[in-house]
């Protein structure tokens, strides 16, 4: 490839990998302490303290990729 291709490419992918995060944080905040940017969508004794810690990325990343699977 040359150089502008790169450079878009590395471009997309940057832009596709913060996407991702983004959605996997917002995924985990949602499910983990009911809360999206500071606005309450359900009750904090309904949130799911295993989504807030390390091991709830993990589990938030396997049910994101399930879906995406499911659709393709």
């Amino acid at each position: 490839n040359n150089s502008l291709a790169s450079l878009f490419d590395g471009i997309g992918m940057g832009l596709g990998f913060t996407l991702g995060l983004t959605l996997l944080g917002a995924v985990r905040e949602l499910l983990g302490t009911g809360k999206v940017f500071n606005l309450t969508l359900f009750s904090e004794e309904y949130g799911m303290l295993m989504f807030v810690l390390a091991p709830g990325a993990f589990i938030a990343l396997g049910y994101l990729i399930a879906l995406t699977n499911r659709n393709t």
